[in-house]
């Protein structure tokens, strides 16, 4: 089952990163998915996102995600991959040996997606903003006389940003 777990996920990974990849380029523009306002000097005073596209961004995420798990599901009657007998012994020169056993994922459940934010202190007074998806699935592992349930979760990248502050008047020589 340990070995059947980190199959799975590895299978899992793959569909989900799939399923982003392709949509997130059409949909994300880099400029608008954060909404700076700065004052009559051009000093940043706040920095938001624009709800609209990371709504947009999160909806067409999740659907393309479960769309992806349904269509390889259909296509191979069951995303279905195999491992040898030979890994119960937990020796080397026999975990590949033997007959293979079938090991079944399905998709339990919805697909949820949040958005992580990460901001670090970069340089003299400047932020570095990092924007990325976080997707979790609940996949069911079936091998045989076995069931057992994981939670996937992958973070991907969709902005990084760096933000100038003011450098205070005691720092700055000119």
């Amino acid at each position: 089952m340990k070995y059947a777990k980190i199959e799975g996920k590895k299978i899992a990974i793959d569909i989900i990163s799939k399923g982003v990849s392709k949509d997130m380029i059409d949909i994300l523009d880099q400029e608008n998915i954060f909404i700076v306002e700065k004052d009559n000097n051009g000093n940043v005073e706040t920095i938001d996102y624009n709800s609209k596209i990371v709504n947009e961004i999160l909806l067409v995420t999740s659907k393309r995600v479960t769309n992806n798990f349904k269509d390889k599901e259909k296509k191979n009657k069951g995303i279905i991959t195999k491992i040898p007998i030979g890994v119960v012994t937990n020796n080397v020169f026999f975990e590949n040996l033997g007959p293979k056993i079938p090991v079944k994922l399905n998709l339990d459940g919805n697909v949820l997606t949040s958005l992580n934010t990460k901001v670090k202190e970069y340089g003299l007074n400047s932020a570095l903003i990092e924007v990325s998806v976080r997707i979790e699935a609940n996949v069911q592992i079936i091998v045989p006389l076995q069931t057992k349930e994981i939670k996937v979760i992958n973070d991907i990248p969709i902005s990084i940003k760096i933000t100038k502050g003011n450098v205070s008047s005691i720092i700055n020589t000119e």
